[in-house]
């Protein structure tokens, strides 16, 4: 008896594809052209309405009506009866026209109700948005991109299943509503912010929910308090050695605990600072440059955990040399160090600097040191 081969699936035209298949074709074309197909027959309508990803940019638009045309379509796609019980995988909305506020949020809650799992939004500059935003028990994604937050003092944040947080030039009222945020985020794993600003009325007390989950941090000095993110895996910190005028917010950054869980480190500093590890709480903490001195004890992080250290914008200046020596000298699962000295001229570096930290040996055997300029 002959074997049976299942029969293969006759293709006539695009219409005999599967819903499934057609959907997913539909989400590659910009949402203009999808909605394009509706004209082909209802079951065109029917899919587009049932899209799952949904991608509006308005970087097209160019006069009056071309905006009114992409408002309307984001209503009738967001508030459409038929699409109101499809999940709505990912929601990206890039507008740059200087709309109300209520119009944006409205189209978000839209979106929350379909129970959205990535959101970004990028919005006029500095465009000020309800707090709401951040109660969405499906959001799995958020990125946030010219955004003012308005006051979360009687907001509540509820963000259980929240694994990325991307936010650049995001603004708060103060740095508790940060803090907030991050409190209502048990679940973060990967956190970058770039321009955040959230340093008005700061203060260093109150309770704090540590980021229990977090393995990746991505973060410029002085925009996150580094006790929010002490139980990280990995950590780049930029603009090392800037500093605040104000006192109370220097001061904010000053008590953590250690990063115990450290395994890769990543530090980028101006002329005027250094990361160094602090004598008495064995946690990382930022100095002016030529105050860096070798703590009394070895934090437990470059002890037992350090594999990996970046350094950029390296100068072969001594407190420099200090640094990196001393991870060298103290790191002892220490894989891969690689430092990038700067060609930025200072009057006070010196070759043999560079020189001997060539020739430093590690305490790991296993360690590779890679030294190059920057050009």
């Amino acid at each position: 008896m002959p074997p049976l081969h299942s029969q293969p699936l006759t293709v006539e035209s695009i219409n005999d594809f599967p819903d499934d298949i057609l959907t997913h074709i539909l989400s590659f074309l910009p949402i203009r052209d999808a909605f394009r197909t509706t004209v082909l027959s209802k079951t065109w309508v029917s899919l587009c309405y049932s899209l799952p990803i949904l991608h509006f940019d308005n970087k097209d638009v160019n006069n009056v009506k071309e905006q009114i045309q992409f408002h309307q379509m984001l209503n009738a796609v967001m508030f459409s009866p038929r699409s109101k019980h499809v999940t709505l995988k990912s929601f990206h909305l890039n507008c740059r026209s200087s709309d109300n506020c209520f119009t944006f949020e409205k189209w978000i809650e839209a979106a929350k109700q379909r129970c959205v799992e990535k959101l970004y939004l990028y919005l006029p500059k500095n465009k000020s948005l309800a707090p709401t935003i951040f109660c969405c028990e499906t959001l799995v994604v958020l990125k946030l991109f010219s955004i003012h937050v308005t006051t979360m003092f009687r907001s509540s944040v509820d963000l259980p299943s929240l694994k990325t947080l991307y936010m650049c030039f995001v603004s708060f009222e103060d740095m508790k509503d940060l803090m907030k945020l991050f409190s209502g985020c048990p679940m973060l794993e990967n956190l970058k912010t770039i321009c955040v600003d959230a340093n008005a009325d700061v203060t260093a007390g109150g309770y704090f929910k540590p980021l229990s989950k977090l393995i990746n941090a991505d973060i410029n000095l002085f925009e996150v308090p580094l006790r929010a993110v002490y139980n990280v895996q990995r950590l780049y910190v930029f603009w090392m050695g800037h500093s605040l005028p104000n006192a109370e917010i220097n001061s904010y950054y000053k008590d953590f605990p250690v990063f115990g869980n450290l395994t890769k480190l990543l530090l980028c500093w101006g002329n005027e600072g250094i990361h160094e590890w602090d004598e008495e709480t064995d946690s990382l903490a930022t100095r002016g440059r030529d105050d860096w001195k070798y703590p009394y004890h070895v934090p437990e992080c470059v002890l037992s955990h350090l594999t990996t250290c970046n350094i950029t914008h390296y100068q072969a200046v001594e407190a420099d040399f200090r640094f990196a020596t001393y991870i060298l000298q103290n790191a002892r699962h220490l894989k891969v160090m690689k430092i990038l000295h700067t060609s930025f001229s200072n009057p006070l570096e010196s070759p043999q600097f560079l020189e001997d930290l060539s020739s430093c040996s590690s305490i790991s055997p296993a360690c590779k040191l890679s030294l190059s300029e920057s050009y």
